[in-house]
């Protein structure tokens, strides 16, 4: 398989947000549920390896909150595996350094914060 690029790096942590919400139709919740799910697989992959990062759960809390649903929820639904793969993919790919560099501006809309420098 063929080295991944820096600069292509946000493009495919994304990539399972943006196919998970590309109908039109999708509501403010779904989309909310879509972006945290996706930004909770790479949460739970900085907090297990990078200790330059940090979830900022307060903000988790709320978009929780918003659409009724709790973090395990988000983690057994689609979203959340298919962003799963793509970090642990990069992880052999790319490196935990190069991954860690990148997440906190990874994830954006309503996710966008989910995962800070310290």
């Amino acid at each position: 398989m063929k080295p991944v690029s820096f600069c292509t790096l946000p493009l495919l942590l994304s990539a399972a947000l943006l196919c998970s919400t590309a109908h039109a139709d999708a509501t403010e919740a779904e989309a909310i549920e879509a972006q945290l799910g996706s930004a909770l697989a790479s949460a739970d992959f900085a907090a297990k390896n990078c200790p330059n990062l940090a979830i900022n759960d307060d903000k988790v809390q709320e978009l929780l909150k918003r659409i009724k649903k709790t973090a395990a929820d988000l983690r057994a639904g689609e979203d959340y595996e298919d962003q799963h793969k793509v970090v642990q993919q990069l992880d052999k790919q790319q490196g935990r350094a190069m991954i860690c560099m990148v997440l906190p501006s990874a994830h954006g809309g309503y996710a966008r914060g989910v995962i800070q420098k310290k």
